[in-house]
């Protein structure tokens, strides 16, 4: 210690506290995870508000693949002391809360152990998107989700990482959606069924939802001359759904595919959206026209009076008897809150 100018006792050398070390050891272990999983991994180098870095998925083949998650890491034994038995509870601020919930990336809360050297994990936004978080109750970090346990793909579920092999050209790309097909004598139907017939908004976004699957295969089972009807168990549910995880593998559609998850992990149904084409999903149409205008020339296709194989599909809203009653009951609803505003 030292003297000041009035005899006062001061430090000689800036002071690091506790904290600074085990933020640090928290941000460490990111990044060991990252380099052992052949990840990018990208620290904020000036002050966060909420978010301490990136991470970027590589592929098995090393590529770079632009599907980014955000991380938020809290590293201390203070971020553990509420303990439920299968997870721990983490309990953010409101402010983060929010900017959490309306990120445009996954944003991953990272809480570290510094003496027990374990990193855990969980998506904070999705579980905010999912509405089974509240401030009473905190969020609920699982013990079983480890870093040291989890794999790159795992952790980049909801930025759109599937199992799927991304395939470089266009034509693959277009040969696996035609022979992707069900084997099912009840529910013929392919991928490239279902992504043509999807194409809407003058051929720039895609459709999907179970209309457009039940219509399709009721349309294929009536040209076949079938006497069945059509049919859908655990089989078919889960081919229709290999056929978003396709779509989010190939890049073809601005899919959030972390919202489909909600729909058919927490409530059990498929999908339904409408995602703007990517600049792979508009190279798909264009291809799609070209092969047509071919097979025209050599006499493969007739002539269809300009209808093409891929063009716009109109998605009708349907009016039922109950949103015919529904007109009066808004109007009073707005002419009430009108009155007591």
């Amino acid at each position: 210690m030292g003297l000041d100018k009035k005899g006062r006792a001061v430090a000689l050398f800036p002071k690091v506290d506790v904290a600074f070390s085990q933020e640090r050891l928290g941000v460490n272990a990111v990044a060991a995870f990252a380099a052992a999983n052949n990840l990018i991994w990208r620290e904020n180098n000036i002050k966060d508000v909420g978010i301490d870095g990136q991470l970027e998925y590589v592929n098995a083949s090393g590529m770079a693949t632009g599907r980014v998650i955000a991380l938020q890491i809290k590293s201390g034994p203070s971020f553990f002391g509420h303990d439920d038995g299968e997870s721990w509870r983490f309990y953010p601020e409101v402010k983060h809360r929010l900017y959490w919930e309306r990120f445009p990336l996954p944003v991953i809360v990272v809480l570290h152990h510094p003496e027990a050297g374990e990193s855990f994990w969980v998506d904070v936004r999705h579980a905010y998107r999912r509405g089974a978080q509240d401030e009473a109750v905190g969020v609920s970090v699982p013990k079983a989700q480890t870093l040291s346990t989890t794999t790159g793909s795992k952790l980049f579920e909801n930025a759109g990482v599937t199992a799927g092999t991304f395939m470089d050209s266009i034509e693959d790309v277009l040969r696996a959606l035609v022979n992707t097909r069900s084997v099912e004598a009840a529910f013929p139907l392919s991928y490239f069924q279902l992504f043509a017939g999807g194409l809407t908004n003058i051929v720039r976004s895609l459709h999907f939802g179970m209309d457009l699957v039940t219509e399709t295969v009721e349309m294929n089972l009536d040209f076949m001359g079938s006497d069945y009807g059509a049919g859908m168990g655990a089989q078919e549910y889960d081919f229709v759904f290999g056929y978003i995880q396709f779509l989010v593998a190939q890049d073809l559609a601005d899919i959030d595919f972390g919202d489909c998850l909600i729909d058919w992990n927490d409530r059990e149904m498929v999908p339904r959206f409408v995602a703007p084409l990517t600049r792979r999903g508009r190279d798909l149409v264009r291809a799609i026209g070209q092969k047509e205008d071919q097979m025209r020339l050599s006499g493969v296709l007739p002539d269809s009076d300009g209808i093409r194989v891929a063009q716009e599909h109109l998605i009708q809203m349907v009016v039922m008897p109950s949103d015919v009653q529904r007109v009066p009951l808004i109007a009073a609803f707005e002419k009430n809150v009108l009155a007591t505003s």
